[in-house]
């Protein structure tokens, strides 16, 4: 049997660094991907991701006569909110596989091999807890879970016929793992992932807190990210000195990336904010470190909080919160 499949149904146009993603993809020989998209331009796919090409419509089509009440899926970003029953819409697709789940395409692999082990598949019902990746155990008892009553009321059904998202896919706000923790079902929580802090220009990582509901987001400090033949790596300069942390991915968070590389298949590049740019060095040390370009200026907070505003003036105006 197959290890692991994470589920992408991608309607729309990938985002500009879509091939960096999936170059990344092709150096975890061991998971599979499998996308779902109308997207039908020329991408390199490597050998573990399938493409099946398809329209949103279709797709919604296919999800609503597995239920026995009128769904609300407008717009592709929605889908977040039907992703727990990803192990049963997709059923046909995903029968040899140990485990299913599903991921963000902004982000960029590192070695997964290096952060989930045969041992955690062999422990856990989920892996991680976040919609940008999580896993399943493949069986029916989960692909069903997503049914099953949280504190008395039956949540998917009022998510699934809710216009807005409702992040049923992820965090612990009546959420799947909310569902899992009430079956006294096992996740793994450790997080593994580089998750950009939105709400900032420079890239300051977030934590999800022990209480479930806050984040802590981290000082800025002098560091970088490269990318090297598969690796996810950063390089942190403090106190004069190098240290060096490896992630399983980096989480963009939908920012806005430049690509400053005269080849997207190279092996080694850094990532900044924002964008991916060519390595100065290829040995990095304290006084190399100090040489290194560490970002680019960039109005990503301004921008952030300029759009945040028209969407909450937008919600208000069209009754959004109450739909």
């Amino acid at each position: 049997m197959k290890k692991i499949v994470f589920i992408i149904p991608y309607f729309g146009k990938f985002n500009n660094y879509f091939q960096l993603f999936l170059n990344s993809c092709a150096y975890n020989k061991n998971f599979e991907w499998l996308i779902f998209t109308d997207d039908t331009r020329k991408f390199k796919y490597p050998d573990n991701v399938k493409v099946i090409y398809t329209t949103f419509d279709k797709l919604k089509k296919r999800i609503q006569e597995l239920f026995d009440f009128p769904i609300m899926l407008n717009s592709p970003y929605k889908l977040c909110d039907f992703r727990p029953a990803y192990g049963l819409i997709f059923e046909e697709y995903i029968k040899e596989y140990q485990f299913w789940g599903y991921c963000d395409t902004d982000v960029i692999w590192g070695n997964i091999s290096d952060f989930i082990k045969d041992e955690d598949l062999m422990k856990y019902d989920k892996i991680c807890v976040f919609g940008h990746c999580s896993l399943y155990k493949n069986n029916k008892k989960i692909n069903n879970l997503f049914k099953v009553n949280l504190n008395g009321e039956e949540r998917y059904k009022i998510v699934m016929q809710r216009n807005r998202t409702n992040s049923f896919d992820e965090e612990f706000n009546g959420s799947i793992n909310n569902i899992m923790e009430q079956e006294n079902l096992k996740i793994r929580y450790r997080e593994d992932q580089a998750n950009i802090y939105t709400k900032s220009s420079d890239f300051r990582l977030t934590k999800l807190n022990e209480d479930k509901k806050t984040y802590t987001i981290e000082k800025l400090k002098k560091a970088f990210f490269v990318w090297d033949n598969g690796n996810l790596l950063r390089y942190i300069l403090e106190n004069d000195k190098v240290y060096i942390k490896k992630y399983m991915y980096i989480h963009l968070q939908s920012r806005k990336m430049k690509i400053n590389l005269t080849n997207l298949y190279r092996n080694k590049y850094k990532i900044i904010p924002n964008a991916f740019d060519e390595l100065e060095f290829s040995d990095i040390d304290k006084k190399t470190f100090k040489k290194i370009k560490i970002k680019h200026f960039n109005l990503h907070y301004f921008k952030l909080r300029s759009k945040n505003l028209r969407e909450k003036i937008k919600r208000r105006l069209t009754g959004y919160y109450n739909s």
